[in-house]
């Protein structure tokens, strides 16, 4: 296998992971584990999974200073504890397709950070890109569907702001340049979001969930996958296939999570959407497969 087929299978394989992500968390809540119990075990599963990861192929990201200690635990803490939980308390309460597409608008708020932070300057067509996902935004949210007065307006600002946290997994980086590694602000960070999210998870809950369950085993696979697949595994897959493929190239193909996530939840749930929701769907899609090409 070439290069350029490796990288496009690895992010393919990201691609997919998360597209279930939001199927599995839906999953779970139905079982009766809230939305910070299921955050904590995919940063629990991801910090072991990453742990030996980089026990074996990069150890050096283990040495680290008290300071980007420090900074890599308040990292992980907003932009992994925080954001996993918003996602999942999104799919609670709007449709998994809307979450997911709410959670991909986070390349808009990249160039959004960007601007404010770094002084990168919002060109003619970023800020026709923005323009575009505002009006996605606002399609998808089904407004003229269901009127304002019925909208669920916390669950869709919920939604938008885990497209913010996730932005800010790649701002925030950006002001450490140099100082420390991905890979340090990583581990750390989900080590750190772990230990914070287990003051606030219900274990007798989880607990209760899997032991009272008609399927216990299916309760457990669900946050082994939500915690070895769509966390670690798929973010893994993703960073390594931009060792062989573009970064752009990447991005693109990223867009076929909120379309997988969309699949998954009509073939398990029997979710749909509006003709005008899956056209807000399909320009947000579209405005970030062209700032990412216009990027790069």
């Amino acid at each position: 296998m070439n290069n350029k087929k490796k990288g496009i299978s690895l992010v393919l394989i990201a691609t997919l992971f998360w597209g279930m992500m939001g199927v599995t968390s839906r999953t779970l809540a139905n079982a009766g584990i809230n939305s910070m119990s299921i955050s904590f075990f995919r940063c629990l599963i991801a910090a072991i999974g990453f742990s030996i990861f980089l026990f074996i192929f990069n150890k050096n990201a283990f040495k680290i200073d008290l300071k980007g200690i420090i900074v890599s635990a308040l990292y992980g803490i907003v932009t992994f504890g925080l954001s996993f939980t918003t996602f999942n308390i999104a799919v609670e309460r709007v449709p998994i397709a809307v979450a997911t597409v709410l959670m991909f608008t986070n390349p808009i708020w990249v160039t959004i950070f960007n601007a404010i932070f770094f002084k990168e300057k919002i060109t003619a067509k970023k800020a026709i890109v923005i323009l575009l996902a505002i009006t996605g935004c606002i399609l998808i949210s089904n407004i003229f569907g269901v009127g304002f007065e019925n909208l669920d307006i916390i669950g869709l600002l919920i939604g938008l702001s885990t497209g913010v946290l996730f932005a800010l997994q790649l701002v925030i980086p950006r002001f450490f340049d140099g100082k420390y590694s991905k890979d340090s602000m990583l581990i750390y960070g989900f080590i750190a979001s772990a230990i914070v999210l287990a003051f606030f998870t219900d274990f007798s809950g989880v607990n209760k969930a899997i032991t009272t369950d008609t399927q216990p085993i299916f309760v457990v696979l669900n946050i082994l996958s939500i915690g070895v697949l769509s966390t670690f595994i798929a973010n893994i897959a993703y960073v390594k296939s931009t060792d062989y493929i573009d970064s752009g190239i990447a991005s693109v193909l990223v867009a076929l999570e909120p379309v997988l996530g969309s699949l998954f939840a009509y073939l398990v749930y029997g979710e749909t959407l509006t003709a005008l929701q899956l056209l807000g769907g399909l320009i947000i899609v579209f405005a970030a497969i062209w700032l990412a090409r216009s990027s790069n």
